[in-house]
């Protein structure tokens, strides 16, 4: 036989889920820009009475009707989608980092043969001018005014040099900062992504929430410190049952329980960055991401790596290499074609030495050194060039221009083989340049067309579990409206048990 008042039970039960429900989706309303919210539902089922069978157990009629309940506050959240999402911005981050980085190689290296000395004239452009002040200069050998010009045009290439590799190094020191902050960004998010592990397993320890309803709000933060951590390497979260997430970042568990490792930061001696994990030592970019692009980059040195923290990407240290055997090859002609002294049987003994190394002295002067092998930082005409531009005259009581022809067939027209490490090309200096500017101008292409083409499916897994994740005003005026009716259709369920009482107590003979 049923109870007098089940009918109440199940209509305050009905009342109370649908308020709550209406409660929810208005906190589901008001968190629709708040970043990294996750979008809240109540879990209703409907209430069942269990025992074990006993003569005084109610009959299946009685027991049925009792009303609902709401088992929790869940949030709509696809896991696959989550890891799909984490991975694909690692890959997008890598090659976002690589376009950015290789971009600004190129800026610097780019090779313009229209424009100023402000807006992208480059080496290309004073190499020219050195071939055309060398023809000028072959005209007439023993004219000072042309010997000048020609010192000036090899000035302006040594300059050039200088400022290309001072560039390149000092876009290099900046990736450096940059790194390091990113190195303490996902220190604070690994220490940030423990301390929610500590407090969501204290509310479900405490009772107040179970593994499968916990608390939703923390949860948000913590799975947004997750995202912006696979930007950063190749991540796996695992879920446990006590609410925590052990985190997985480039192969390295990080995150356990409310215990996290660090990546430490350190600048080699060779030039390089290394990042490794401060509990075993092992690398910390053996992943995917940004941090594995920013590294890659300055510590690339192509196939003609040789240490163990360089890379073989073709990055700041490849491109200073080129710079540097440009300087070598260019310095070998300049100061191996014009002689200075002969031997007896009429050959060339010493020649005249144009550029040379520049060195600081411990007085704070400097000294160029022409028998030293050349950098691109800091080749320099020599001072017999600066204090006297014609020097480069081989004879001023001749109109000989013999070496100033072969000079200008060594830069010109023969093939000289610039060799880095393991590679070697053989060209002129013009083909040379244009060969390592095509490389470069390859390697930025590539790199934006593998980032669009990640962007592109991140955008894609983006919408998808936006879709799931995200707050839609659509979908929550639609629950609230369903809510609303089913609020008022309980209220007026109460109505009608009300006066089924009343009729039952004071309008039935007695």
């Amino acid at each position: 036989m049923r109870s007098t008042f089940a009918g109440f039970e199940a209509s305050k039960a009905a009342l109370f889920t649908s308020q709550k429900s209406l409660d929810i989706t208005g906190h589901n309303l008001s968190n629709i820009t708040t970043e990294g919210y996750t979008r809240q539902r109540a879990d209703q089922d409907s209430v069942s009475i269990a025992g074990n069978p006993t003569r005084l157990m109610p009959t299946q009629v009685d027991a049925s009707a009792m009303g609902t309940k709401i088992n929790g506050v869940s949030q709509l959240r696809d896991e696959r989608l989550d890891a799909a999402f984490r991975t694909e911005y690692a890959t997008t981050g890598y090659y976002s980092q690589t376009s950015t980085m290789l971009g600004d190689i190129e800026s610097i290296l780019q090779e313009l043969d229209e424009g100023t000395a402000e807006n992208g004239y480059n080496l290309s452009h004073y190499i020219k001018e050195m071939y055309n002040a060398l023809e000028e200069f072959s005209h007439n050998a023993s004219s000072p005014a042309q010997a000048g010009i020609f010192s000036n045009s090899i000035m302006n290439v040594t300059t050039a040099l200088n400022e290309m590799s001072e560039d390149l190094t000092e876009c290099a020191e900046q990736y450096k900062e940059e790194l390091y902050t990113n190195v303490g960004r996902v220190n604070t998010i690994l220490a940030g992504i423990a301390e929610y592990n500590y407090s969501i397993r204290d509310c479900i320890v405490g009772g107040s929430y179970s593994e499968q309803y916990g608390p939703n709000e923390l949860q948000d933060k913590r799975n947004l410190l997750l995202d912006e951590l696979a930007g950063f390497g190749e991540l796996k979260v695992q879920a446990e049952s006590d609410g925590t997430v052990t985190v997985t970042l480039n192969g390295q568990t990080c995150v356990e329980g409310d215990v996290c490792d660090r990546i430490n930061y350190q600048d080699n001696s060779n030039g390089t960055v290394s990042l490794y994990w401060k509990t075993n030592g092992q690398d910390a970019t053996l992943g995917i991401g940004t941090l594995k692009a920013v590294t890659d980059i300055l510590n690339g040195r192509g196939k003609n790596a040789y240490s163990a923290t360089e890379s073989t990407e073709e990055g700041f240290l490849y491109y200073q290499d080129k710079l540097d055997v440009f300087a070598e090859q260019l310095a070998n002609v300049l100061n191996n074609t014009i002689p200075a002294t002969f031997n007896e049987d009429g050959t060339p003994a010493t020649y005249r030495k144009l550029v040379g190394e520049l060195q600081a002295n411990d007085d704070g002067t400097f000294t160029v050194y022409p028998d030293m092998l050349v950098t691109a930082d800091h080749i320099s005409v020599t001072d017999a060039v600066l204090e006297n531009p014609g020097y480069v005259i081989y004879d001023k009581e001749s109109t000989d221009n013999t070496y100033i022809l072969e000079m200008i067939d060594k830069l010109t027209n023969q093939k000289i083989a610039f060799s880095t490490g393991t590679e070697t090309f053989t060209g002129t200096f013009a083909e040379y340049v244009t060969d390592y500017t095509s490389t470069l101008g390859s390697d930025v292409a590539y790199a934006e067309t593998r980032y669009q083409a990640s962007y592109t499916s991140l955008s894609e897994i983006l919408d998808n579990r936006d879709s799931v994740s995200g707050v839609s005003e659509t979908e929550e005026t639609v629950n609230m409206m369903t809510f609303n009716k089913a609020f008022q259709a309980a209220a007026r369920m109460m109505t009608v048990m009300d006066d089924m009482l009343d009729v039952i107590i004071n309008q039935m003979a007695v």
